[in-house]
């Protein structure tokens, strides 16, 4: 753990507001794997019903990928979270890499790629604006509610934006050269 780490944990504990901690509260709720799963799941259907199997396959490769990768580096890792005293509320897993914010960028951060292919770029711009302060925010309501590090975040960031590049990678490929025609 670095001094980094320390430093961030210590800061936001102190400036910590009731308010501010109920809205962080619902705000991770947003990256959960529940809800997370939820979203992907609803997502994957409706771009398989629409017969969008490149957007569906980079879809699984981005949210499932993460998790695989996530779950399988905490096991591994078994980096503690910080002291109880921190957390606002008692997680029973390790602390790295954070899955909430590996898992909002997947998901988040492929659903603003589809924006950017589906929808006017006006709207598209907004997408993915709104996406990208929804991850922001997600990755620091972890660091807020002191059930991660600086350094859980980051890596998480890592984990899910190298399979939202995979998962998008993997559905440009398709579409210019795909497998069931």
């Amino acid at each position: 753990m670095s001094e980094i780490d320390v430093d961030v944990l210590h800061a936001l504990y102190a400036l910590r507001d009731p308010a501010a901690l109920q809205v962080f509260v619902w705000i991770t709720e947003l990256g959960s794997t529940l809800v997370i799963g939820g979203i992907a799941l609803c997502v994957g259907l409706c771009l398989l019903s629409r017969a969008r199997l490149a957007y569906f396959a980079g879809l699984c490769v981005s949210v499932m990928g993460t998790v695989a990768v996530v779950f399988l580096l905490k096991e591994i890792v078994a980096r503690a979270r910080p002291d109880v005293l921190y957390q606002v509320y008692a997680e029973d897993s390790f602390a790295f890499p954070s899955g909430h914010a590996a898992l909002s960028l997947a998901l988040y951060g492929f659903l603003s790629y589809l924006a950017w292919k589906t929808l006017p770029r006006n709207r598209a711009v907004i997408a993915s604006c709104a996406a990208a302060l929804l991850i922001g925010l997600i990755g620091f309501s972890r660091l807020y509610l002191g059930l991660h590090y600086a350094s859980d975040v980051a890596g998480g960031y890592a984990i899910g934006g190298a399979f939202l590049a995979l998962g998008i990678l993997l559905a440009e490929r398709l579409k210019r050269h795909p497998i069931l025609s």
